[in-house]
Formats: C-alpha cells, structure tokens, sequence
C-alpha cells in the first residue's frame, strides 16, 4: 500500500494536515487528474498531473528548462502516491493576464531584419522583408521570462505538492465508483456459484433415471440394483463431483471481498485471483455435465470478464 501523502517528503514539501485526510484507505483507480497553480512572480506556475492504466509504475516529468535540475524530486514526490500506471507530470509558467503566453526578443528580430535586408540586397531579391519571414528565425519568439529563481523554486515545489493532493483526490473518487461496481459483481458470482451449488446433487439423480430408462428400453428385464449398474453410477458421480471447486470458489470470493475492503494497492491481488476464479469456473464446466450448470457457468465467466477489465483500472 502506498504510504499516506503527509509522509512523501514531508519536511521537504512540508504536507498539511488537510492533505492527510485525503490518503485515507480506500480503493485508487490508476486513471485521475490533477491540477494546481501557485502565485510565482507576476504569474502563475500550473502543474498537471495525468495517469493511465499500467502494469509497472512509470512516472514522465515536463518542467521549465531552468528547473531541469528538479525532475528527480519531482519524481519523488509522485512516486510515493502511487504503485503502478503511467503518470505524466506537466508543469509550466503562465504569464500575467494580457502579455501573451510568449515574447519577441526586439534585439534579436532588428539583427535578422537587418541581416535578411542585407541577402535581400546582394542577391538582386524581388520584395521586402516581412514580419513572417522575422518571427520564423530561430530565437526571435520564445517563451515568457521566468520569474527570479529564490521565487520559481518554491513555488514549483509547493504547485507539485498540490497537484499530487488533487490527483490523489480523483483517483480515490473513481476508486469508490469501482469498488462499489465491483462489490456488486461479486454478489452476482456468489449467487451463480450458489446456484450451481444447489443445482450439483440433482445431477447424478437426473442420470441415474435417465440410465435406468435407457436400460429398461434395449432390456426390460434388466436389473438396476445389480452391481454393474451401481458402480456406473458412481462413476458418473466421482467424475462430476465439483464440491471441492465449489469450496475454492468461496474461498476465492472471500478473499476478494477481503482485498477490497483492504484498500489502495490490492489491484494485482485482485488480478491473480481473477485468474483462480477462472480456472475453477473453466473446471466446473467440464466437469459438470449438465446443461443448467453450463449455463450458470457461461453467466458466471462473463461476470468475471467484466469484473477483470474494472480490476486492470485499479492500483
């Protein structure tokens, strides 16, 4: 289980107790975003956050080329919040309202405007040099200043601390949704099994008559307490005796309900019984030898198909 946001870097980024209150147990879904901006100069620092379904944890930071040097503790304050998924991290400066997301460096354009006039003239050039032809040089149209370091820093590290809160926050609402879908998926693979329970001890009675009626058709006379027409009977019932899946079924469903109630982090838990619950289902299948069971199993793997694809959303 990931260990509660207050404790990621806690003296570094310098958690809040409301922050805590988010890392409660509770399912997280590896799908979520998050985001948050800080006050940084005259403008603001914007962090993004983005995960999506994966097997292994793979964390992508974006950051300012001048705080290329924080991207390892950036790093570090996601990866504590998360086990597995491909998280992408953005964070980028937006400059104050109505001076645009960029600015021309005057310097540079005069000198390219100047040098573009000079080729225009000592090649004998039709036309002017347009503005187009200057913003396109390299160098000309670059990003907004950032603000002074001793501001930039703090508030990168303070909008990665928020953003994670909020990502956080959406992966644990999308967690609850999953987790009561699944709870109700796993009421229905209960009732199958239940079904298929009640079902089981019928079976052998339904081929017993059915044998003893084939007998009696080919030979009247035949005897159906003699030993030969007992030991086919019980043959029948070891072969399509499925007690012991059942119980394993049970057991696996308890578990199931176990690791959900346990939280953030059970998704591969979740993932391996999946594939238990599978097998057994696939067992009983062809063990059963009954018409109504294979359709109770039918039900039952297209419940657990389903119940597979919300797991691979989950931490």
């Amino acid at each position: 289980m990931a260990p509660a946001l207050a404790e990621v870097n806690g003296p570094r980024f310098g958690w809040r107790r409301a922050d805590r209150r988010i890392s409660k147990v509770g399912m997280l879904s590896m799908t979520g975003f998050g985001k948050a901006r800080v006050r940084a100069g005259q403008g603001w620092l914007v962090a993004e956050i983005s995960s999506v379904n994966r097997k292994q944890l793979e964390v992508v930071v974006s950051l300012p080329r001048e705080c290329g040097e924080l991207e390892n503790e950036v790093r570090e304050t996601v990866m504590p919040a998360a086990t597995r998924g491909r998280v992408q991290v953005a964070i980028y400066y937006m400059p104050p309202a109505g001076t645009g997301s960029g600015h021309i460096n005057h310097r540079v354009a005069e000198a390219y405007a100047k040098e573009l006039g000079v080729l225009r003239r000592r090649l004998r050039l039709v036309g002017e040099v347009a503005l187009a032809d200057v913003l396109r040089a390299p160098g000309v149209f670059g990003e907004a200043p950032l603000p002074p370091r001793g501001e930039l820093v703090p508030a990168l590290r303070d909008v990665a601390r928020r953003a994670v809160v909020d990502w956080q926050r959406m992966r644990r609402a999308e967690g609850r949704h999953l987790e009561a879908d699944l709870r109700r998926r796993l009421a229905r693979m209960r009732a199958a099994c239940g079904r298929i329970e009640r079902r089981a001890p019928r079976v052998v009675e339904a081929y017993r008559r059915a044998l003893e009626k084939r007998m009696r058709e080919f030979v009247p006379a035949a005897d159906v307490s003699a030993e030969s027409f007992r030991r086919e009977v019980f043959h029948f019932a070891d072969r399509c005796d499925i007690s012991e899946e059942i119980t394993r079924l049970r057991s696996h469903f308890g578990q199931f309900a176990a690791f959900l109630r346990g939280g953030e982090g059970n998704g591969r838990r979740l993932e391996f019984l999946l594939q238990e619950i599978h097998r057994e289902a696939n067992t009983i299948g062809s063990k059963a030898n009954d018409v109504a069971i294979a359709h109770e199993v039918v039900d039952l793997k297209s419940e657990i198909e389903k119940v597979r694809e919300q797991v691979q959303n989950l931490e």
